[in-house]
């Protein structure tokens, strides 16, 4: 087993050795072998952050044309984008920091707002079936 602190970085950690692959590198299998191992840390990332979220899942009215995978994927669209976008010459590669800080920032805040939550009233927080019934009902 893992201690926790490597444990708690593994999607920090892929994401980083992703992009590090994609910009350092000139041949299309390692930009693939780059993008397969950036998804699969998007994918530990999200995973890890819809468990951890304790309130509960309510979509507004002015989100109802953005499902709830995409808005988890988001800020990972992102920062693509500006791995992507650095990757053109070098005038049009200072674009790619405004999408780069935009997902940092993203990260960040629900990095910040979902912690883990321990006991019974968390479990039920969380949910699924409890979000799917409050959300018929609005």
């Amino acid at each position: 087993m893992l201690p926790t602190f490597i444990y708690e970085r593994l999607p920090s950690l892929y994401l980083l050795a992703a992009i590090a692959i994609i910009m350092l590198s000139n041949q299309p299998l390692l930009w693939f072998a780059g993008s397969l191992l950036f998804i699969a840390g998007a994918a530990a990332w999200m995973m890890r952050s819809s468990y951890r979220r304790t309130d509960l899942i309510i979509f507004p009215s002015k989100r109802w044309l953005q499902p709830e995978w995409l808005y988890e994927a988001q800020p990972f669209i992102w920062l693509g984008l500006g791995v992507v976008l650095s990757q053109l010459p070098a005038p049009s590669a200072l674009m790619a920091l405004v999408p780069c800080l935009w997902a940092c920032r993203c990260l960040w805040a629900r990095h910040h707002y979902r912690r883990h939550a321990h006991g019974l009233i968390a479990h039920l927080r969380r949910d699924p079936a409890r979000r799917r019934l409050h959300r018929s009902l609005r």
